[in-house]
């Protein structure tokens, strides 16, 4: 019998889950509740928020670097479980949408937890790429496409082109629910001119008369939408279900991946 397929959205601030057939069956904060004496995450998610005695509580996910690696392992761990079910005895296959930035040790933490959970295989995937499969950008086009995911942590900003990123940056900057404020404004718009200027001058020229695609959850993305549009004169849109486009386009490149029996999408770095 085939393992169960599916995608593991690990963000800073929240973890997701999209099994393929099923579609999303976890959605909640990353965070959790880390017993430092028995060395074991005792509860995730909302579950993490109620206080225990003798426990700390983590957010194991950044967009750099893990901030608790051993809880990071452990929560993903325990979200293949609950994807995988009682199948135990299939092995099972994943796609990890992580920040672009994440360090190549942090990656192989998450990998090596992803296999010893029991998959028969594990890919990594650049959330801005994981965006653009689920919001139907064309992925395997030379066209760039310039996406932009913001989370209440700060921004990820990137051009997609011919599956991969030309260009991608992020910064760790508050985002409030409200709305842009100046500080966050001219953070995010600098990392945004920033990643454009790094594309390939072959590239970059085709960016200006592209989409911004926008993304994210728990910040206006709408009132981010306008003050791209106003700082850089450039199209800007909300792409549909923002919130969940990442582990729904990690899951449409696992299937992309396995139809055409490549792994050009799906790297370490």
């Amino acid at each position: 019998m085939a393992g169960r397929r599916f995608a593991v959205e690990l963000a800073p601030d929240r973890v997701s889950v999209w099994v393929r057939g099923e579609g999303l069956i976890v959605d909640e904060p990353a965070i959790g509740r880390w017993s430092e004496s028995q060395g074991r995450l005792l509860a995730s998610g909302e579950a993490a928020r109620r206080d225990a005695e003798g426990t700390e509580l983590v957010e194991p996910m950044g967009i750099f670097e893990l901030r608790h690696p051993e809880a990071a392992a452990q929560l993903l761990r325990q979200l293949s479980s609950r994807a995988v079910g009682r199948i135990s005895f299939a092995r099972h296959e994943l796609v990890l949408a992580v920040s672009a930035q994440l360090s190549t040790s942090a990656r192989r933490v998450l990998l090596q937890a992803a296999l010893e959970s029991g998959a028969r295989m594990a890919h990594v995937l650049d959330l801005p790429l994981a965006l653009a499969f689920g919001a139907g950008l064309p992925v395997t086009s030379w066209d760039p496409s310039p996406v932009l995911y913001l989370l209440p942590q700060g921004a990820q900003a990137a051009v997609v082109c011919h599956h991969g990123l030309l260009a991608h940056a992020a910064v760790e900057v508050p985002l409030t629910p409200g709305g842009p404020d100046e500080g966050a404004a001219e953070a995010v718009i600098a990392l945004f001119e920033g990643v454009i200027e790094e594309t390939p001058r072959s590239h970059r020229q085709r960016i200006t008369g592209q989409m911004v695609h926008l993304a994210g959850r728990g910040v206006d993305l709408e009132g981010w939408r306008d003050v791209l549009v106003r700082r850089t004169g450039m199209r800007a849109r909300v792409v549909p279900d923002p919130a969940h486009s990442a582990v729904k386009g990690a899951e449409v490149a696992l299937e992309r991946v396995e139809g055409s029996g490549s792994r050009a999408l799906l790297y370490l770095r």
